[in-house]
């Protein structure tokens, strides 16, 4: 092999995609039935582990813990609010500020029956800051138009 050294040019090279339009088919495998329950009949489903029995929301194939099989388990939608921030810009958040108002209240949520917690969008009555806070019960709201999405509910204070 000849040893003498190779010169190339070091400029990134970029390549614009101007007529390039993504799109995307999810599969969403073992856990279509916690989408098509939220399309079908607005109802929040979580998974439970058959071994453990530790109820995971948002719900998993197979248990982060024991990795046995998990089965499906109805929510009543209401739940705790274990921690949150208010939002005062977009973020990664866009789907969800379709319906929900600039601020909006980034929440951990503990599920009644759930032993774990779903971080989600929470819709205050009033843009006031503090009306959300730790410990504020809360229930899951369903879009009108459901496509299959996590951003298909929101969650609002019960009082």
């Amino acid at each position: 092999m000849d040893n003498k050294a190779i010169q190339t040019n070091n400029e990134i090279l970029e390549i614009p995609y101007t007529d390039w339009k993504p799109e995307y088919i999810y599969r969403l495998a073992e856990l279509s039935p916690f989408f098509r329950e939220i399309i079908d009949n607005q109802r929040l489903l979580a998974s439970k582990c058959r071994q453990c029995g530790k109820v995971w929301m948002p719900p998993r194939g197979h248990c982060p813990d024991c990795y046995e099989a998990m089965e499906w388990v109805p929510l009543s939608g209401e739940g705790t609010v274990m921690a949150c921030t208010y939002c005062y810009f977009i973020g990664m958040s866009g789907d969800l500020l379709t319906y929900l108002d600039l601020p909006y209240v980034y929440s951990l949520i503990q599920l009644d029956g759930a032993d774990t917690y779903m971080a989600h969008g929470v819709k205050p009555k009033e843009q006031k800051m503090g009306e959300v806070h730790t410990g504020t019960r809360v229930k899951a709201v369903f879009r009108e138009k459901r496509r299959g999405t996590i951003a298909d509910f929101y969650f609002v204070p019960l009082k």
